[in-house]
């Protein structure tokens, strides 16, 4: 493809993600400002245009290579560089904090609410997960050099799908799916049913994903004990909102809605503070790197 085509699509993707930006806002007023803001209603959710947004950045990186290194730039200094990386890091737990106390004082507001898609909640968590898939695969070309084999990059780019996929799941719910479909299944069958029924779909697969995982951590992160202990707990939190939600169903949701409560605001904290010591991880692995080549 040729310079000039590359430059009309980024041009193409430059204007796609201002009226994203644009329709974001609209969304926003409608829902939280001026229900009756005189222009046409969009909708009440923020998922789906945000992860258009995050696809469209994507692409305009990928067309685009002054843009995308430049951002990729910008993400290493701050999660790298010290001060900086300290600042991000606790300003990613405050956020953690402060919607963890509005969902408890907000429980029927929905933007609030940390199990809905439309949520805020959502929407950072799902952030942190792509800024988490770009880390690993910054660190990842760092780490691997211009000389590695394909071998040596697929566990990488296998690693940050699974973060990527995560944040996409998240965002537009693609397991509620698999709640329909499995509701329709062995319909006499109680325990099929005991749990929700995507677990069945998921846990599987989310089983050999942890596998993996803890083999590539044993592999790359073997230098350092605190490195890997900080990767393990995140896994361990990760492992723990599977566990939480198959508990949900059948055990605490027939209590009553404050123990429902209590429990989503478990498992989302769980899931966002392990995204977030998953970033630390890779970060710091990174770090490590740099400083040993700058030696």
């Amino acid at each position: 493809m040729s310079i000039t085509k590359f430059k009309k699509l980024d041009l193409i993707f430059k204007l796609l993600i201002g009226v994203d930006l644009f329709a974001m806002l609209i969304i926003f007023i409608h829902a939280r400002i001026w229900e009756t803001f005189p222009f046409p209603y969009l909708g009440g959710r923020l998922n789906n245009p945000f992860m258009y947004l995050l696809i469209l950045l994507g692409l305009r990186g990928w067309v685009n290579p002054d843009f995308r290194e430049k951002q990729l730039a910008l993400i290493e200094r701050v999660t790298t560089e010290e001060p900086i990386r300290n600042y991000f890091f606790s300003l990613l737990l405050v956020v953690q904090f402060g919607l963890q106390v509005m969902w408890f004082l907000y429980p029927e507001d929905f933007f609030w609410n940390l199990n809905a898609e439309k949520g805020y909640g959502t929407l950072f968590a799902t952030a942190q997960l792509f800024l988490l898939g770009i880390i690993v695969l910054i660190t990842a070309r760092v780490d691997y050099g211009d000389e590695a084999k394909w071998g040596d990059k697929i566990p990488w780019f296998f690693v940050a799908f699974v973060y990527f996929f995560i944040g996409l799941d998240d965002c537009v719910g693609i397991h509620e799916n698999f709640i329909s479909i499995g509701g329709k299944l062995i319909l006499d069958s109680k325990i099929f049913h005991f749990i929700h029924e995507w677990l069945w779909f998921y846990a599987p697969i989310a089983l050999l994903v942890a596998v993996f995982l803890v083999r590539f951590f044993l592999k790359r992160f073997y230098y350092s004990p605190k490195l890997m202990g900080i990767m393990f707990i995140a896994l361990a939190l990760w492992i723990a909102v599977l566990i939480l939600e198959a508990l949900s169903k059948n055990v605490v949701d027939p209590l009553s809605y404050d123990y429902t409560r209590i429990l989503i605001g478990i498992e989302e904290g769980f899931e966002m503070l392990g995204a977030t010591f998953f970033m630390i991880g890779f970060s710091r692995h990174l770090k490590n790197i740099n400083e040993k080549l700058s030696d």
